[in-house]
This record gives structure tokens, sequence and C-alpha cells, in this order.
């Protein structure tokens, strides 16, 4: 039995519309619970007499909350047959919880409404569109009928059109895909207004290119640009808003290549200055200031941004934004020095960047297996990391163009590499999971000291190899602790090799978690087999004034458990 709602997002007060299909032959009605935590918020009782119903379900007139839908058929004797979960996402805005995919295929061939339907089983909100343009610093092109990108991809303007409008029936966010300081090198010639005395030039007084596919002679590289010369911004800003006017996007993805050192004007000048005078010489120093600017020229879209590896991140975090979006490299590291080759350093980011932007969610690029040639993914590696970023209260974009999964930078390369069927099931689990639990993943929680003993069981707090890791939040309401099992594999998020083991599974734990909060409740929710409620554990208080907490029994710990203490 499976259940799949019409939206991947509703604003409150809407009615969902749930279809419900392989109901058992033998169920007579079918059950919808709409749970909010462990709360009931509205129950439906339907007859059946088909193997799929369609429910309507009102929504609570309550602003950016998660939902667990519950579905049963019940028998005529009034005994459940079977049970489904699903989830509902009530927000009038993306941003706040963003779950952002992509599409690439715009060709005549290809299927928008199914991508989209697709991805909206995913509870995908916003969606990147990548590579849709035309050139970098002519992204409309002449004819709205059909162009070639700067690789030479057919791109049908009707298709692209389909995507948009597919897009929007499900309630998701349309964003532009565009570098913000780069054209191709047709630019020389093509009349389209760029100035070569806007370039960026190294410090060593090399120009900075990039060779994408210089067999493809001027289109096939790209020329990059200072973003600080208030002329590149005006030509640029004026650019995407001829975008806005062709076609039915909601925003702009802004992109860079990562920061490549010092650079310079063409005539050896500082790119700008900062507003306390000073000069400045990286382009990751001019980020806040380009953001902001771009934001108040593109109106009421939305704006995203990727600091690639990282690299000036933290002046991402303070610009004016929509989300936050970052490609993560393991050669990179971050201010303190720590390399993003584990799970703990992306963590640190993502809290990072809530801390630093308000409570804003970073949306976390990080290519699992990469450009392993073996056809299906590694199901270990890519659970643990989502689990990692998810629980941190950061998103993944790994999901898109319908039943695709990124492995690579280049996202048309998703057709290399394949979800298999079982872990598309846990995958709709982990989405279904993080929409229902929205609230206490990343609704303003503040990170708390944790200190978690399991018997029996090594524990860390930094995502060490061969232990659970163990960190948390709080809010006024309570307080939540995560438990990452991490034993019996490593803390590598990348496994290009595709070596990484599912973590060992622990069984009938006993767990003590200390703290001064006056607990009345410990639930336990996880997203790792198909019951996705909340349950309620029983525990005992222990410790003494000085060292209070509470114990319980952990039935099991698999890749990720949510623990509530309230």
């Amino acid at each position: 039995m499976e259940c799949i709602t019409n939206r991947a997002m509703y604003q409150p007060g809407a009615t969902v519309r749930c279809t419900v299909t392989g109901i058992p032959r033998n169920a007579t009605q079918i059950l919808c619970l709409l749970m909010f935590l462990d709360t009931q918020k509205t129950r439906l009782l339907k007859p059946v007499a088909d193997d799929h119903i369609v429910i309507e379900i009102p929504l609570p007139d309550v602003d950016f909350t998660g939902y667990l839908l519950k579905v049963q058929a019940i028998d005529c004797d009034g005994k459940p047959l079977e049970t489904t979960y699903h989830a509902v996402d009530c927000s009038s805005s993306w941003t706040r919880f963003p779950r952002y995919g992509y599409v690439w295929d715009f060709t005549e061939n290809a299927d928008p409404p199914k991508m989209m339907a697709e991805l909206n089983r995913y509870h995908i909100n916003g969606i990147q569109f990548y590579d849709w343009q035309y050139r970098h610093h002519q992204p409309v092109a002449p004819d709205l009928n059909g162009w070639t990108d700067w690789s030479g991809r057919l791109i049908d303007g009707r298709k692209l059109r389909a995507c948009l409008t597919a897009a929007h029936q499900f309630g998701m966010a349309c964003m532009a895909y565009n570098m913000i300081y780069a054209a191709n090198r047709t630019y020389l010639h093509d009349g389209s207004g760029v100035q070569p005395a806007w370039r960026l030039v190294k410090a060593n007084g090399q120009d900075f290119t990039c060779d994408m596919d210089a067999a493809l002679g001027d289109v096939g590289i790209l020329q990059y640009f200072n973003l600080c010369n208030p002329d590149w911004q005006r030509y640029l800003f004026a650019k995407q808003n001829e975008v806005f006017q062709a076609f039915a996007f909601d925003g702009w993805h802004g992109d860079t290549i990562g920061e490549n050192g010092p650079m310079m004007t063409v005539s050896g000048d500082a790119l700008g200055y900062a507003d306390d005078g000073q000069p400045i010489r990286y382009v990751k120093d001019g980020y806040t200031p380009f953001l902001n600017a771009a934001k108040q020229a593109i109106g009421n879209h939305w704006l995203a941004f990727n600091p690639v590896g990282a690299q000036g991140i933290e002046n991402v975090n303070r610009s004016h934004v929509d989300v936050l979006y970052t490609e993560f490299w393991p050669w990179d590291c971050d201010a303190d020095g720590l390399p993003y080759t584990g799970y703990y350093a992306l963590h640190k980011a993502i809290r990072q960047a809530a801390e630093q932007s308000g409570g804003k969610s970073l949306i976390v690029a990080a290519y699992v297996n990469y450009r392993n040639q073996t056809p299906n993914f590694n199901a270990p590696a890519v659970r643990l990391l989502d689990s990692v970023v998810f629980a941190s209260g950061g998103a993944r974009i790994e999901l898109g163009n319908g039943d695709g999964m990124l492995s690579d930078e280049y996202f048309p390369a998703d057709r290399n590499k394949r979800m298999d069927d079982e872990l598309q099931t846990h995958m709709r689990r982990l989405y279904d999971f993080i929409v229902a639990y929205q609230n206490l993943l990343r609704d303003g929680q503040t990170p708390v000291q944790c200190r978690v003993d399991i018997a029996g069981v090594p524990v860390s707090y930094q995502g060490t190899a061969d232990t659970v890791w163990g960190f948390a939040s709080e809010d006024e309401q309570c307080e939540v602790y995560q438990l990452i099992n991490l034993l019996g594999t490593d803390e590598g998020w990348r496994d290009e090799q595709q070596t990484k083991h599912s973590p060992t599974l622990i069984q009938n734990a006993n767990v003590t978690i200390y703290t001064e909060r006056d607990v009345q409740t410990v639930l336990m929710a996880s997203p790792d087999d198909a019951n996705l409620s909340m349950i309620a554990l029983p525990f005992t208080r222990t410790g003494d004034q000085n060292n209070p907490g509470v114990a319980f029994a952990m039935p099991q710990l698999a890749y990720w458990n949510m623990i509530v203490l309230r």
C-alpha cells in the first residue's frame, strides 16, 4: 500500500489531496491520522470498495509545520491490515525548510510531468534548473523555441516551460542556474556588450579563465569578471531580469568555481573596497556586497548562491540570500583548518551557517561515490551522509530529473549511476521523516552540550569512526538528541571506492542521557524502518542533583535515531 499527496508543500488551511493505492482486497475502510509529533490533529475514516481511494484532508491554519500522515487499511472487524506513512509540509514559503532537487533534461523527449511527479514523492519544494541557459552572459536565447547550450546540448524551449509549469503545479519553486561572474568567450565577438576591461586577473598577471571544453572553441571557455565592478553588476542583473521576463522562474541560483587566490582588475587595482575601506583582493570577500546588490536588483525573486568548497561561506551566510547552499569538496578546509573530508566537518558547517544566518538551513551538495563506475550507489554511504546532514539541521541536493541521484558536479552525469529499489525505499522514508519532524530538526533550535552513555557501546561527540555519535539541541519545549551509528564503519562521507559498510546494528541498548531538564516524556523516532511514528519509551530518573539524567532502553539503532526529552 502506498500514499501520495498532490503537492510538495501546502499553504496553511489548504486541503491535501491524498491518493492511497495498493489497498488490500479485504479492506473495507481507510483510516487517516494526521499527526504533529506525537499529537493527533485529524482523524478520517473512509469506506473503500477498490484498490485505491482519494482522500481530502484539511490542514490546520498554522504556518511552517510538518505533519506525519499515518494511513491504515482496516477490515470489516476493525482490525488493521496494513499501514503506510507519508508526510505533509504546511508552509507558505519553501525557504524555511528547503528540500532542493534539480532538473537538467529539456530535450524534446523529456517528460516534465513525470519527472516532477517523481520528485514530489520526496517532497522536493525547490528545483535548480541546471544548464538550461543559452550562454552564461546571455542566458536568454535569441529564439525561445529552442537553442543549444554551451556544450551543444539541444534545449527545447517548450519542454523548459513545461518543466516550469509541472513544478509549479506541485508547489515547487523554480531556480534558474547561472554563474555570477562568467561569460563564454564568445563575448569577444557576439556584440553582447560585455567589456574586456571588466575581467578578473590573477595576482601573477594571468588571465582568469576556465577550459570547460576548448575543443568547442570560444563557447567552451569561460572568462571570469570582477563581481565588484558596478558595470558588470548592471549588465548581469539586467540579463537576469530578462530571464524572469522570458520564463516563469521564481529565482536565481548563482554559482562560482570556488576560491582561486588573490585577484586584481585589468589595471592592477583592488576588486573593490569593503565598508571599512579595506581593499577587496579575494573574490570571496566580495560575496556579501554582490549578493545584497543582486537580491535588490531581482526584486521579489528568490536568491540562492554556491560558494564552492565553502570558501567564503561566512560571507554568504551573512548576506541577504534566501536559502544557503554550498558544494563541499574534500580538499577544502573550514576557517579552523578542519578538512571537509568527514561527517563532523559538514555538521559543523551546517550549525555555523544557521548561527551566522539567523537560522537558515544549509543545503549541502556533496557527491557520494564520486565518479565510481559501479552502476548502483552504495546505500550505506548515501544513508549515513543524509542522516548526518538532516540530523544536523541541513538539507541535501541529491535527487532530481525524475528518479536521478547525483554523484558528480555535472548533473547530466546522473545517468551513469542509479538508486536500486531498496535505496529508493529508504530515501522516501528519509524525506518523509524530515518533513514530519522538521519542527524538531531545523526550526530555531539551539545546540546544547550533549552527554550520552550507551552500555557497552563507545560514544563520541565529533563523529569518530566506530562509535555512536551524539549531539543535541533544544527549544522551549524539549531537548532533541541525535544518535548517528558509526559503529563498524568510518567517518568519511565520499566513499569513492564504494567500500563503506552498513553500521553494526545495536539492539536493546541501555541508554542514559544526562540533562538538567525536568523530563516528563521520552520519545523516539527513526527513519530506518517502516514505522515513522514517535514512540514513547519508559524511563527512570538517574544520577543526583549534581548529575541528573534519564535512563531508558533503546529498542535498536541502525543508522539514525532521534530522541526527544520533553
